[in-house]
């Protein structure tokens, strides 16, 4: 919800033996190995943007099947890499939870705040100084040129990041694209407006409220696509309980917030985390054509923090159980 404009080794693993990755990589030398998680790192300069990115890779153990493996790009990858991997591969010990790639699309950077900073351009369609002028975000010192970078991230994605996971690893066709709060908003984006870039979205507390909710405008054209059977994709929405709720604790600073209780209480009541959500769900629910699937969940006694492992854990299952 927030726009905040403010080594392992893996010797022995598969992951890092694969002699074959050796010629597959164009960038200057081979990743090195991120964190304990027995992730790859690929980083690159973007040629759409100029923003430098770090791809996350984490792979199941041995060898994937002959189609590959599927795969979670995961918007943020800075913030949720690490336990969207752990969810992963808890979930994947039981039979009906397929293995999966989940490839984290970072920054290079290991400084959070810093990683937010950049994310709030990427993930946020271009807004005009008569939104950011308003109440909270004047407050947080929003400005114009803090926004506007939606499109040419799916750009990104699919143009530079997608054949850089292939050159890695065997992946296959049935691919996820994943985000929660501005990466949420960029999901939905991108099966409004790009519904086959992926076979499947999960959008966990969407920024809907970005620029007026200017996301909507392209929800009568998708409706319209899905019941000409033009859109064959899978999509989980869902968001926290307790979004719009007064936070249940004391002030406390928040940076950027100047007068922080009250431009923080304005922003959880004005955002409609809870409602638009909903308001969306009860349209997207009404929809019956082949080779669409839509499931809107609100998760109990959940805010916009607290809802992240809930949100991960219930895309990871919507998108790998195996069906039939």
């Amino acid at each position: 919800m927030i726009a905040s404009t403010g080594p392992g080794r893996c010797d022995g693993l598969p992951s890092c033996n694969r002699a074959k990755r050796a010629t597959m990589m164009s960038e200057a030398s081979r990743p090195s190995t991120e964190m304990a998680l027995n992730a790859h790192r690929i980083d690159f300069t973007s040629e759409i943007n100029g923003t430098g990115y770090r791809l996350l890779i984490s792979e199941p153990a041995g060898d994937p099947p002959p189609e590959g493996w599927p795969v979670v790009y995961l918007i943020d990858g800075n913030l949720h890499f690490g336990i969207s991997v752990d969810t992963a591969r808890v979930q994947e010990r039981w039979p009906e939870v397929r293995e999966a790639v989940i490839v984290g699309i970072a920054y290079q950077t290991d400084s959070v705040a810093k990683a937010l900073q950049v994310r709030t351009y990427d993930l946020t369609p271009a807004t005009p100084l008569a939104v950011t002028e308003r109440g909270w975000m004047r407050s947080m010192g929003a400005k114009p040129e803090d926004f506007g970078g939606i499109d040419d991230y799916l750009r990104i994605v699919e143009e530079e990041v997608k054949p850089r996971v292939r050159a890695y690893t065997r992946v296959s066709a049935d691919d996820t694209l994943m985000g929660h709060s501005l990466g949420g908003l960029t999901t939905l984006y991108a099966i409004l407006r790009h519904p086959a870039s992926f076979r499947q979205y999960v959008a966990v507390s969407p920024s809907i409220w970005v620029n007026d909710r200017w996301v909507l405008q392209f929800v009568d054209g998708f409706i319209e696509a899905v019941k000409s059977g033009a859109v064959e994709a899978r999509f989980l929405l869902s968001t926290g309980e307790l979004e719009e709720a007064d936070p249940p604790f004391p002030p406390y600073p928040v940076t950027g917030f100047p007068s922080s209780e009250e431009n923080y209480v304005e922003m959880t009541r004005s955002c409609g985390m809870v409602t638009y959500p909903s308001e969306l769900a009860a349209r997207l629910k009404a929809l019956r054509a082949p080779g669409f699937d839509f499931k809107f969940v609100i998760h109990p006694d959940e805010d916009h923090r607290t809802v992240v492992p809930a949100g991960i854990a219930r895309g990871i299952f919507y998108t790998m159980f195996r069906h039939g």
